[in-house]
Parts: C-alpha cells; sequence; structure tokens
C-alpha cells in the first residue's frame, strides 16, 4: 500500500509540474519543450518503478525474477533518456544562440565537437550498459538486485557528469550574463534539482538495491519528484526561460559626451522620426554605458548606420523570424527583455524605438501600463530609458497621460510644455 500511495504522490507531483511548465509563457519555446519532453520521460520511468515493487512484492518465482529485471532495464533507460533530455535542456538553456530546432541542429554541426557531444555519448554508453548487461536477481530475497562491476562503473560516471554538467554549464553562464539575483536564486534552485536527483537516482536505484535494501524506493519516488520540482520552480516565473542579453558598452571615448542624462528616469523623445533618440543613444553607449537597442528598423541596417557592433540590437517585429526579433505582442515580451538587461547592467541605457507600432498591435492602455513598469524599474536600477514618440500619432489626453510619467525632451518638446535639459 506504501508502494502504491508513494507512486501515486510522485504522479500526481509530476502531473503539477507538467501543468505549471505548460503554462509558462515564454518566446523560448524550443527550451520550454525540451524540459517539457524529459518531465514526461521521468513519468515514464516512475511508472516502471512502480512495476518493480509490484514484481518484487509479488513473489520469488522465476518468471516474476525476469519481471523484476526487465521493469529494471526499462526504468534505468527511461531515467538516462531523462538525463539526455535535461541535459539538453541546460546545453540550450545556456547557448543563446539556439532557439528552435533548426538552430540546434546547426549548432551541433558548426560547432562539433562540443560539451553535449561528450555528454551524450557517456550516456547513450551507459542505456546501451543497461539493456546488454547482467543482472540477477536474488531467489531468496527478490529485492535485492545484484549488477556487474563494469555496469556499475559505468552508471556512477554517468551519474557523476550529470552532477557536475548542470553545475558547468549554468554557473559559466551566470558569469557571463551577470544576471539579476532573483535569476541566480533560481538557477542554483535548477542546479540543486538535477543534480540531487541524480545523486538519488544513484542511491535508490543502484545502491542500495544492491543490498537488499528496496523499502526506501517508494519514498525516493517522492524525493526525486520534489527534487525535479526544484527545476519547474526556477523555471517558473517568465523571467528565466529567457534569452540574457550580455550587456557591453559600446566604446569608452575619452571625449566629453554631448548629451547628459539623469540616471533613474525615462525620457520621451517627441519628434516625427527617432534621429535625436538614436544619436543620444550612440552618444551614451560610446562612452561607457551599457546599450540595448530594440528597434522597428532592420537591426543591420542600424548597426551600419550608427557604428554599433557590441551593442545588443532586437527587431521589434511581428513576422521576422531572425533570433534578434522580438514580438510587440503581448508588451510583456518588450518587458522582460528589458527588464534582464537593466538587471544584469551596470550602466545601463535602453532605447525603446517602436511605441506607435507596439500600439496598434495592442492598445494603448497596455502600453501605457508596460511603460508605467518599465519606469519603476528604470528608476530601480538607476537606468536611462529614451523612447522616441510622435506625438502626432496620439490624441491630447494620450499625450498627458505618458507626460505625467517621463521627461519630455527633443525638438518638439516645447510645444507641450516642461523639457528637460539634456545638452551639455
Amino acid at each position: 500500500m506504501i508502494t502504491y500511495l508513494s507512486a501515486a504522490s510522485a504522479l500526481f507531483l509530476s502531473a503539477l509540474i507538467i501543468v505549471a511548465i505548460a503554462r509558462q509563457k515564454t518566446h523560448r519555446v524550443f527550451q520550454k519543450h525540451i524540459l517539457l519532453i524529459a518531465i514526461y520521460l521521468l513519468v515514464c520511468a516512475i511508472i516502471s518503478n512502480v512495476l518493480i515493487s509490484v514484481w518484487i512484492v509479488a513473489g520469488s518465482q522465476p518468471s516474476l525474477q525476469d519481471g523484476i529485471i526487465l521493469s529494471k532495464r526499462v526504468q534505468a533507460t527511461f531515467d538516462y533518456l531523462f538525463g539526455i533530455a535535461i541535459g539538453a535542456f541546460i546545453f540550450v538553456a545556456t547557448t543563446p544562440t539556439i532557439g528552435s530546432r533548426k538552430d540546434f541542429v546547426d549548432y551541433m554541426k558548426t560547432e562539433f565537437p562540443n560539451s553535449y557531444v561528450f555528454y551524450l555519448f557517456l550516456m547513450v554508453i551507459t542505456i546501451v550498459t543497461i539493456l546488454f548487461a547482467k543482472v540477477t536477481v536474488d531467489p531468496i530475497d527478490p529485492s535485492k538486485i545484484q549488477f556487474e562491476g563494469y555496469f556499475l562503473f559505468i552508471n556512477g560516471a554517468a551519474v557523476i557528469t550529470l552532477i557536475f554538467y548542470a553545475p558547468y554549464r549554468f554557473i559559466t553562464y551566470l558569469r557571463q550574463t551577470k544576471p539579476g539575483e532573483e535569476i541566480r536564486r533560481d538557477t542554483y534552485l535548477i542546479i540543486i534539482g538535477i543534480s540531487g536527483f541524480a545523486v538519488c537516482e544513484l542511491l535508490f536505484e543502484i545502491l542500495l538495491p544492491a543490498n537488499g535494501i528496496s523499502w526506501l524506493r517508494p519514498p525516493g519516488f517522492i524525493l526525486e519528484m520534489a527534487l525535479v520540482g526544484l527545476i519547474a520552480f526556477g523555471v517558473r516565473g517568465e523571467s528565466y526561460l529567457q534569452e540574457l542579453i550580455i550587456p557591453e558598452a559600446e566604446a569608452h571615448l575619452l571625449t566629453k559626451p554631448t548629451y547628459t542624462l539623469d540616471r533613474g528616469i525615462t525620457y520621451v523623445v517627441l519628434e516625427r522620426d527617432a534621429g535625436q533618440a538614436f544619436e543620444i543613444f550612440k552618444d551614451l553607449v560610446t562612452h561607457g554605458a551599457q546599450g540595448l537597442c530594440i528597434t522597428r528598423r532592420a537591426p543591420k541596417a542600424v548597426m551600419a548606420e550608427y557604428g554599433l557592433e557590441r551593442t545588443p540590437v532586437l527587431w521589434l517585429s511581428r513576422v521576422a523570424a531572425e533570433k534578434n526579433a522580438i514580438r510587440p505582442s503581448p508588451p510583456e515580451n518588450v518587458a522582460m527583455a528589458i527588464e534582464h538587461f537593466i538587471e544584469a547592467s551596470e550602466r545601463p541605457v535602453v532605447l525603446m524605438d517602436g511605441f506607435e507600432y507596439m500600439v496598434s498591435h495592442n492598445d494603448f492602455g497596455s502600453v501605457l501600463a508596460l511603460m508605467h513598469d518599465l519606469n519603476e524599474s528604470v528608476a530601480i536600477h538607476e537606468s536611462i530609458l529614451i523612447v522616441p514618440f510622435d506625438p502626432s500619432a496620439f490624441n491630447e489626453r494620450e499625450i498627458a497621460l505618458i507626460r505625467r510619467e517621463v521627461r519630455l525632451i527633443g525638438p518638439m518638446a516645447e510645444e507641450f510644455g516642461q523639457v528637460a535639459k539634456i545638452s551639455t
């Protein structure tokens, strides 16, 4: 009865995890699907584990012993298939250039060999060993499952690889992206979940059964699912599954900057086009600020016109399929990209070009709410947000609502009251 209750609890927890991940809103859909596949494989391993316990309880007849061995092989195979899938999740999550299945295949072809190739090779060798190695069941005590020495060695090597692969990939990535405290905390939870699961598998499914200790397997189900739950908890929000952009200043010119803007402020540049906004942005990022540009124009054209080589440029587009494209709807897509960047940067400045375009694909109220949220984030992180804005595209009431949240600058600012000083 305890076995069945434990298995039912583990399956219930896994169902909750699947639902939580499936409801995750993210533009990193490929990454989310890999994680879901990993959880599905884990559920299959749990079911196989239940069958092992059923065979052990049933008795010690030769036919039942064969059932124990078969169930053990199937369960271990699913465990390492889970290991392959979770390894792919780790690899994709820590490789910004991979955003789809095609990207993954192309990367594996062009960047061969890589760390995941060696990881995958060891996992496949382990699965082959599981399927063909000699496994025996003690005829007197069916809970005692004996393994060959090389079987234990290869499985131990695979488990150790999984234990260290997650910290290696994630911690290296954290050092590159320098994310905020919340993302760092969630990353460590994911590391604990993956590495802890690997340790539990080695303990509950190999070492203890080899010594005839099977009564710990049922609670082991729940402990393992709780550790996998840490992974789901780590990716619970709309933050972790997003692509983290590595902040970098365009240049550190020794000349005096043309424009001086106060930090912690959102500036709206009132003009027909975004010319002055881009000039201000270029001036800041070439004098040591770490910049992010979100624009309606093709990134290559922007980079060529303003000489941006290190500054990340995202294309605000509903149809573009490039890796650096970001959809205008819902507005949270833009908010997440900006918030992640300013959390990871030291002297961040963000240019958000395309306010009118976002309103056309959402509504003014939702984009205004976006401005409210970004205004608070900018103030908290002492950032600068620059928003080109064509007043002819909006009515007086909408302009008045915008004015309450920002400082107005630009060629047309004097027509609308207070104008912030930006030139030195």
